[in-house]
């Protein structure tokens, strides 16, 4: 090991104490207490390193949320494992170890100069043996951070939001939406308030993912995945302001990478900018959100029987797009429904012995709940939703253009729609204008930034330390990246997205994402290092 490594330990949940049940409680022996972390780093073989990425794949002015995270690694299946046996990390092995299978948490603790560093918490959810008695007698697995979960789940039960911020739509969607939580959460306090949220989802259909990202966006904030030195897997929501008020770099690097890969392309000049916000119609009166009886055919419910039904809210006249629905009136028989002996409404009014309920009710749909205690079949001939429609139909474009930069790069637009940004004054210009004047020239982009970690004891706690939102200072002879500006004032940059590789030895490669931070400047009146326009920030977007 060289002499400037960290400790590295994988950790794994292993299945819980379940009393009562035999081979799940002889505590020390098939199972350990719910939620304790067991160290498997002695079966981590060295076939393959261990491989961490996560956090915001992309540095561009629109690359705003994480992605899925991952971690691969490989474990020892011959029998020279801690296990003794062959199988010992192949569920459903007859030697399979007790509790291990897909859905663990594994982690990644880094330790170095006596600090902790958690640089990866996430699921397992693949596991991979290598078959056959004279090969490796490995196994490939791979876990995925929480973003995973926002991409899987489906937003499900969700009204519409009047007047929240985006750290609270996203606190409603993560807790509400989806079943596996964060480990922690950190979320900044919004700069916008939203008039009306979450009508544009489609209920069990839009993924948690899509959701989130409608609402970073809107705010035009950063929500990731990060390290720390508590736990791993802390989901963090940045408002507008936290870049352009963050301040000085958190560490410079001088001619310390190992690689720095760079391109001035003009698929990065932006010269054209289009800002789409979306006012909304709110209807002051109720209306029917949702109608049965035009169809041909009607629900036919068997003697005590219950069924669900979800009912879709429409536009009203030729029922041709979705509209979501306030106020949502509880169901009112005779009125919202009628139950019939007869499909076509010949037959016994039987409506007092059939219960229909809303379930659940979202933005854009109920779940009717339909009980028959009527003795017959029944029929539904009449069934309907009334509430107050609320529409997203009336999309206003803004737009900012620079005519120099065109004519010297040739035309490049670029396309931000914030979901739930209402307002069609001033606000959405100066988005676009701010956009415009961070992206309309030519200029560097960082494509790869890497660090051989175990060069020198600074570079390795900064390996280590570092995570998405922090700020770094980079300077560079040969291609001319400084770290100040010809005023002194420093030029930094953001971390988005890590990438890094463990190997045998605890040698460590690792690479960031880097973001300029010039691309979050903005007129903060009264804040020094982001009020000399001109100099540190760019006009428009005063905040």
């Amino acid at each position: 090991m060289p002499a400037i490594a960290p400790t590295v330990v994988v950790e794994a949940t292993l299945s819980p104490w379940l009393l009562g049940a035999t081979g799940s409680s002889e505590l020390g022996e098939t199972t350990y207490p719910d939620g304790t972390l067991i160290d498997v780093t002695a079966d981590v073989t060295n076939t393959a390193p261990i491989q961490v990425d996560y956090g915001i794949k992309g540095n561009g002015p629109l690359d705003r949320i994480a992605s899925t995270g991952t971690m691969t690694f490989s474990l020892n299946n011959a029998a020279n494992n801690s296990g003794g046996v062959v199988g010992y990390y192949s569920p459903g092995h007859a030697n399979a170890r007790t509790g291990w299978d897909i859905g663990l948490l594994v982690r990644l603790k880094l330790t170095y100069d006596g600090t902790t560093y958690y640089k990866f918490a996430g699921n397992l959810i693949s596991v991979v043996p290598d078959a056959g008695s004279s090969g490796r007698r490995s196994v490939n697995c791979t876990a995925v951070d929480w973003m995973d979960e926002a991409a899987r789940a489906k937003v499900r039960d969700v009204t519409v939001q009047i007047d929240k911020r985006a750290d609270e739509l996203i606190d409603s969607l993560v807790s509400n939406s989806v079943s596996k939580q964060p480990l922690a959460t950190s979320y900044n306090t919004g700069q916008s308030t939203f008039e009306y949220a979450f009508d544009n989802l489609l209920d069990t259909q839009t993924s948690v993912l899509r959701a989130l990202s409608d609402c970073v966006i809107s705010e035009l904030g950063y929500l990731y995945v990060k390290g720390d030195t508590t736990q791993g897997g802390t989901l963090k929501f940045e408002d507008r302001y936290a870049r352009p008020k963050y301040g000085l770099a958190d560490a410079s690097f001088d001619n310390t990478m190992s690689g720095l890969e760079v391109d001035r392309g003009r698929q990065d000049v932006i010269n054209r900018v289009y800002v789409v916000v979306h006012p909304r119609t709110a209807d002051a009166s109720d209306s029917v959100l949702y109608e049965l009886t035009t169809t041909a055919s009607v629900p036919s419910i068997p003697v005590d029987t219950t069924i669900e039904l979800i009912a879709p809210f429409k536009e009203s006249s030729i029922r041709g797009y979705r509209i979501a629905g306030s106020e949502v009136i509880a169901p009112s028989s005779g009125t919202d429904w009628i139950a019939n002996t007869a499909a076509d409404g010949s037959g016994t009014n039987i409506t007092t012995s059939v219960d229909v309920t809303h379930s659940t009710t979202s933005a854009n749909s109920v779940t009717f709940r339909i009980v028959n205690n009527s003795g017959v079949t029944a029929y539904i001939t009449t069934l309907q939703v009334r509430g107050k429609a609320l529409k997203d139909v009336t999309e206003t474009v803004f737009s900012s253009t620079d005519a120099a930069s065109q004519l010297e790069y040739g035309e490049n637009d670029s396309r931000v729609s914030m979901k739930y940004e209402s307002n069609t004054g001033a606000y959405a210009s100066e988005v676009a204008n701010w956009i415009l004047n961070i992206t309309k020239d030519a200029r560097y982009v960082i494509k790869n930034f890497t660090l051989k970690s175990n060069s020198s004891t600074a570079l390795m706690t900064q390996s280590l330390l570092r995570e998405p939102g922090d700020k770094i200072a980079v300077a560079e002879s040969v291609t001319g990246i400084a770290a100040s500006g010809a005023t002194g004032v420093q030029i930094g940059y953001f971390i988005n997205g890590v990438s890094m590789t463990v190997n045998p030895g605890g040698i460590i490669d690792t690479s960031w994402v880097l973001a300029p931070a010039n691309q979050q400047s903005a007129w903060v009146l009264g804040t020094a290092g982001a009020s000399e326009l001109g100099v540190t920030t760019n006009l428009a977007f005063a905040i």
